[in-house]
């Protein structure tokens, strides 16, 4: 496939959502991270199509998807994602988030639990302070000040060539700056609560520790003997540590697409 069987635009609270549907099958709803679009995944888009009709979106400022005069939140991402959802009829879908999209995935099973079957969230915390110290540094810097050095970037070049308003490049620096290194929370209590069956991956050198990935599965009851030979106390959720995987390379790792096609398809059903 080069082109996606659908897409389009939705109106959604001052913007207008860019989305796109590849394959056919049940929904998976693909939500990139910070700088990214629907491009992020389309390492993944021929294995996740094999059984699943794709959905992708950009989201808020990023891809083809402009910004709105408002700042960043999940909740608002999520709120996006859930309006595409019912726009193109694709309700409940198996949700992957990866980096800030893991954050929106995470909104939006708690906010729209009638749109997620199963939830994966890829290299992602549920609380703020779950980001490795050095890493909430370089978030705090985060702003429109680096723009006389990343103008010059293929961070920017990539944006710029499909952005409806690439001048506005400066701005998404000082919004994700605002979201991902001075906002913060703690979903613990909306984590346990959940009750979809969810995969945790991430790469053992990531931006986040294993540590805090583990906390996240044992809130979902994940973590403990399975009771036995037969499995009965097994977890409806799972957790993935990829060896020798980092945040920039997790999506285009083939342990990932291992795990995660057996997640969309097989595993938990």
């Amino acid at each position: 496939m080069t082109t996606p069987a659908r897409s389009g635009f939705v109106p959604v609270h001052g913007t207008d959502v860019y989305y796109e549907v590849w394959g056919d099958g049940p929904p998976a709803l693909l939500i990139h991270g910070a700088f990214g679009s629907t491009r992020q995944f389309s390492g993944l888009l021929p294995a996740i199509t094999r059984s699943h009709a794709a959905v992708c979106i950009d989201l808020q400022g990023h891809g083809r998807t402009a910004d709105r005069d408002e700042p960043f939140s999940y909740e608002r991402f999520a709120d996006d994602c859930a309006a595409v959802l019912d726009h193109v009829g694709a309700g409940p879908a198996a949700v992957v988030g990866y980096s800030m999209g893991g954050g929106a995935a995470l909104q939006l099973a708690f906010r729209h639990p009638r749109l997620v079957a199963r939830l994966a969230v890829l290299s992602a915390p549920f609380r703020h302070d779950g980001w490795h110290p050095d890493v909430l540094a370089n978030f705090r810097a985060t702003g429109s000040h680096q723009w006389p050095a990343v103008k010059e970037s293929s961070l920017y070049r990539d944006h710029a060539e499909i952005a409806p308003r690439p001048e506005d490049f400066p701005e998404l620096l000082d919004k994700l700056g605002a979201l991902l290194g001075r906002h913060e929370y703690d979903w613990t209590e909306q984590v346990r609560a959940l009750e979809m069956p969810a995969l945790i991956a991430l790469g053992d050198g990531d931006s986040l520790s294993p540590v805090h990935a583990s906390e996240m599965f044992a809130l979902l009851g994940g973590g403990r003997w399975d009771g036995g030979l037969e499995g009965k106390g097994l977890s409806r959720s799972g957790l993935a540590v990829l060896p020798r995987t980092t945040h920039y390379d997790l999506l285009a790792s083939p342990l990932l697409e291992s795990v995660l096609i057996e997640f969309l398809t097989d595993y938990a059903a």
